[in-house]
């Protein structure tokens, strides 16, 4: 299961890098795109560090 985790981490980290328009555009509308860049910046220091913490067992 470790390596599904750690699979599954790397497709997230990928998909939060990703450009989502969208999504962006959402955020603007709404006036959160400060916040949705913090928690985006946030879940991405949370999965490097659970990959680190897999990747050392």
């Amino acid at each position: 299961m470790n390596r599904a985790e750690l699979d599954a981490i790397e497709l997230m980290l990928r998909d939060l890098h990703t450009r989502h328009d969208e999504i962006r555009h959402r955020a603007a509308f709404r006036g959160c795109t400060r916040e949705l860049l913090a928690l985006q910046q946030e879940l991405v220091r949370y999965l490097m560090s659970k990959r680190e913490g897999l990747s050392n067992r």
